[in-house]
C-alpha cells in the first residue's frame, strides 16, 4: 500500500513538472529558424529598457510560421566585442497564441559571438553547460537549440548566416517554477543566499572554469526568493574555460587568471559541513555529468569530445583528493 502511494505521489509532481512546461521546452528537436534584418541597427537602437519591433519564421510540420517580437541587445562585453550580439525577445500573448512559444512573454537567445569557423560548435558548447546544471542543481533555466538562418541586410549585399542558436527560458518562469519570485535587487550580502544551493552553484562555476559572474551584484546571474532564502541562478557561460572561446582570453585578466582554462574558485566561504555535502553530491553525479557531453559527442570532432571530458575529470580530481580540495577550493574561497 505505501509502495501505491509513493507512486502515485510521484507520477503526480512528475505530471505537475510537465504541465508546467510550456510547448517550446516540452522538446529537444532543434527548432529551424529565420529572420532577416540590420545587425547594425539593432546595436544601435536597442539597449536595455529600448526594444526594437521585429519578426522571425519558424517550422514546425514543414510548415513556416510568422511571429512578431520585440528585441533588444544584452551584454556589454557583448555588445561591444561580438559580430553578433546576443539578444532578448518579447513577445504578446495574441501574437504567439496556439504556436510552440505559446506561455513565453521574454527568451533570451545565444548566438555566437563572432562570425568565425568554430562559431557554432562554441554555442553547443555553451548550451552542454545550461544541461550539466540541470545535472547539479534543482534551479535551472531551461533551454532549446534551434537553427538559425539569419539574413543580413544592413551590408551593401546581403549575406545569410547559418547560425547554431538556443533559447533560454525567462527568470520569472524558473520563479514560478519554483514557487518563487524574482529579486531585482543588486548587493545582496552573501550570507544571504541558501548556503547550499550557492555552493552547488559556485562549485558549478569552478568546474567549467568561469570567473565571469557575480551573485552579489548579478552578473551573469539572476536572483530568485525560494521559501525565506535567496537563490543564485546563473547564466551565460561563454567566457568559461569548458567553453574556451577565442574572444575570452582578452577578457580573462580582469577575472584573476591570464588564461580561461585555468580555474579560479570564486564561491564565498560557506561552513564546512556544507562544503563538503555538495562535493559528495558533485561526487555522485560524475557519471551524470560526463553522460551530457556523451549525448552530444556526434556534434563534436573526437579530439573536442575528449578535451572536454577531460577538462570536467580535471575538476573531479580536485573533489576526489583532499589535500587539492583544501588547496583549491576551501583556502580559496573569498571572505569578502
Amino acid at each position: 500500500m505505501r509502495n501505491t502511494a509513493t507512486i502515485a505521489i510521484l507520477v503526480f509532481f512528475v505530471t505537475l513538472s510537465r504541465a508546467q512546461d510550456v510547448p517550446l521546452f516540452k522538446s529537444q528537436n532543434p527548432l529551424n529558424i529565420r529572420a532577416t534584418g540590420s545587425i547594425k541597427s539593432i546595436k544601435k537602437n536597442s539597449n536595455d529598457s529600448t526594444l526594437v519591433a521585429g519578426k522571425f519564421e519558424f517550422e514546425e510540420n514543414g510548415k513556416w510560421t510568422l511571429v512578431k517580437v520585440e528585441s533588444r541587445v544584452r551584454g556589454n562585453y557583448r555588445l561591444r566585442n561580438c559580430y553578433f550580439p546576443p539578444l532578448k525577445v518579447e513577445f504578446k500573448k495574441k501574437d504567439v497564441q496556439g504556436t510552440v512559444f505559446e506561455g513565453n512573454k521574454s527568451l533570451k537567445v545565444v548566438v555566437p559571438c563572432l562570425n568565425s569557423s568554430g562559431k557554432n560548435t562554441l554555442v553547443r558548447k555553451e548550451y552542454l553547460c545550461y544541461l550539466m546544471y540541470e545535472v547539479v542543481s534543482p534551479y535551472y533555466f531551461k533551454t532549446r537549440l534551434a537553427n538559425f538562418q539569419l539574413t543580413e541586410t544592413s551590408r551593401k549585399k546581403p549575406r545569410t548566416h547559418d547560425l547554431l542558436s538556443f533559447f533560454v527560458e525567462d527568470n520569472s518562469m524558473v520563479a514560478k517554477r519554483s514557487n518563487g519570485k524574482v529579486v531585482k535587487k543588486k548587493g545582496i550580502h552573501p550570507s544571504a543566499f541558501d548556503e547550499a544551493q550557492s555552493v552547488r552553484n559556485d562549485y558549478f562555476q569552478y568546474m567549467i572554469g568561469n570567473a565571469d559572474f557575480s551573485t552579489v551584484y548579478q552578473h551573469n546571474s539572476n536572483t530568485l526568493y525560494v521559501g525565506s532564502k535567496f537563490i543564485p541562478l546563473s547564466y551565460d557561460f561563454d567566457m568559461s574555460g569548458f567553453v574556451d572561446a577565442g574572444y575570452a582570453h582578452t577578457n580573462a585578466p580582469t577575472l584573476g587568471t591570464g588564461d580561461p582554462r585555468d580555474r579560479v574558485y570564486r564561491g564565498f566561504c560557506k561552513s564546512a559541513d556544507i562544503m563538503e555535502q555538495v562535493r559528495k553530491e558533485y561526487l555522485t553525479k560524475e557519471k551524470e555529468v560526463h553522460a551530457v557531453i556523451d549525448a552530444d559527442a556526434s556534434y563534436f570532432k573526437e579530439y573536442e569530445v575528449k578535451t572536454m571530458h577531460d577538462y570536467i575529470s580535471g575538476f573531479y580530481d580536485i573533489l576526489r583528493s583532499d589535500a587539492q580540495f583544501e588547496t583549491a577550493i576551501m583556502e580559496q574561497c573569498r571572505t569578502k
